[in-house]
């Protein structure tokens, strides 16, 4: 028992110790219905392949980043903002002519402010893989995602490459960093190498991702270099900015009902599996990838990647990802699958006879089949030839028959099996001995006083009663008259 108890408190005792502290932390935004479902579906993201889809997109400023990651659980949203994108006049729109044309659109909020900055989703709708990686990983793993920017900011800053400029301004509130546009009514997205504004890449098996400028993101004569670039100016569009900002310390999107339901009705939010109630914003629908025949061809890269990274490509959703595209070519690394034909299917022109691979227990084309031994009594099929059967020798007359040598039989060797290791037993910690109680105090007997005498009670004297006076006499009553029989009557007869 003593060791029971002991056990007991040397598990209790650290989280008894760690109650003050979690007491004066922040409040941490608890899953949603559609995290914990995604969590218990897949398999959560670790700190290396997190900082490896974090890695191009963590130096944006807060409102852009923000943007991003709600985006990014819209993949089918951001594909077709992209193809909005690309009437000719749809492009040409700004200000309160583009608010307008977006207000029919039953998008997200975060989609609509992004296509204010037509590069950032022409970059997400040209890597959709990585745009649906991200968004299971923020759907799924909110607090984890957050506190992996901060981590990388970080580094940015010990690697002396995240300053302050003529295009970003850095503040540091606390234990977290945040970045703004220096201009309040310009943006300028960072354009970096991943692999060189973070310091040494501490991942090998995760290198970061790399995402290309897409046409007319940069200007003329960009190159990526060792530190941070940035694109060309974005006009910010006030319905569109400001209108939530990430809560870094609750790990949580914090947001203004007001204009939020402004840019999209609340029937289509509440369509889409979001919830905004009490200022927080919270996705609650599954992250479901763009069909294969929506999805847009993968953008070809301007130039070679940085060293170091690696391509967006390369990056797969959690769950393994979506089935291939019939007809596309392999993505780069991957073998070209093998064509398996249909029985009886003839070989194309050009094309080499598939080999004919034998299911299991067959023997391979060109090497001899074994020999079938009918049972006996059994009728050979037709077509087969009748085996030949041997005669057996029928021993002469007086000869010996021979011996009938048993077939030998393999010894069985025992199965070694593994030593029972007796588990060992904490040592019994015998009891301090109980001191010796106190002997217990009984209250004294106190004598109650003894009652004074009670005086004689004086007893009333006895009257003896007066004896009845004696009434006047009764007169003599005089005696009972008896009647007298009549003397018999003489008999006539006589």
């Amino acid at each position: 028992m003593a060791s029971f108890r002991l056990r007991l408190m040397t598990r209790v005792l650290p989280f008894l110790l760690a109650l003050p502290a979690a007491a004066n932390a922040q409040p941490v935004q608890p899953p949603t219905p559609g995290e914990a479902a995604t969590a218990l579906n897949q398999a959560p993201l670790t700190q290396a392949q997190l900082d490896q889809l974090l890695a191009p997109i963590a130096l944006y400023p807060d409102q852009v980043l923000m943007d991003v990651l709600m985006a990014s659980t819209f993949p089918d949203q951001v594909a077709a903002a992209g193809q909005w994108l690309q009437t000719p006049a749809n492009a040409a729109l700004n200000g309160d002519a583009l608010v307008a044309a977006l207000q029919p659109q039953p998008w997200d909020p975060s989609v609509k402010s992004l296509v204010v900055f037509p590069g950032v989703i022409a970059m997400m709708n040209a890597h959709l893989d990585w745009t649906e990686a991200l968004g299971a990983a923020f759907a799924s793993q909110q607090v984890a995602t957050m506190a992996e920017v901060q981590a990388l900011r970080n580094r940015a800053i010990a690697a002396h490459q995240l300053v302050s400029n003529a295009q970003i301004t850095v503040v540091r509130q606390g234990a977290f960093i945040i970045i703004n546009p220096t201009n309040p009514g310009m943006l300028y997205v960072p354009v970096y190498n991943p692999a060189a504004v973070y310091g040494p890449w501490p991942y090998a098996e995760y290198p970061p991702v790399y995402l290309p400028p897409p046409p007319g993101f940069v200007g003329a004569g960009f190159s990526i270099g060792p530190g941070i670039g940035f694109s060309i100016g974005f006009g910010i569009v006030a319905p569109y900015w400001n209108w939530g900002r990430p809560d870094w310390g609750g790990r949580r999107i914090v947001i203004d009902p007001t204009p939020y339901t402004r840019i999209t009705p609340a029937p289509s939010l509440g369509r889409e599996g979001i919830q905004y109630g009490g200022g927080t914003w919270r996705r609650t629908g599954p992250v479901v990838p763009v069909p294969a025949g929506s999805r847009p061809r993968p953008a070809v890269a301007p130039g070679p990647r940085p060293p170091g990274t690696t391509d967006p490509a390369s990056i797969r959703p959690p769950g393994g990802g979506r089935p291939p595209t019939p007809g596309a070519p392999p993505r780069p690394g991957e073998p070209t699958p093998a064509v398996v034909p249909r029985p009886g299917t003839p070989p194309r022109p050009g094309e080499p006879t598939p080999a004919v691979v034998p299911r299991p227990g067959e023997p391979t084309p060109g090497e001899p089949r074994p020999a079938v031994v009918p049972r006996p009594g059994t009728p050979p099929r037709p077509g087969e030839p009748t085996p030949a059967v041997r005669p057996v020798p029928t021993p002469r007359p007086g000869e010996p028959r021979p011996a009938v040598v048993p077939e030998p039989r393999p010894a069985v060797v025992p199965e070694p099996r593994p030593a029972v290791v007796p588990e060992p037993r904490p040592a019994v910690v015998p009891r301090p001995p109980e001191p010796p109680r106190p002997p217990e105090l009984r209250p004294a007997v106190v004598p109650r006083p003894a009652e004074p005498p009670r005086p004689a009670e004086p007893r009333p004297a006895v009257v003896p009663r007066p004896a009845p006076a004696p009434g006047p006499a009764e007169p003599a009553r005089p005696p009972a008259l008896r009647p007298v029989k009549p003397p018999p009557k003489p008999d006539e007869d006589k």
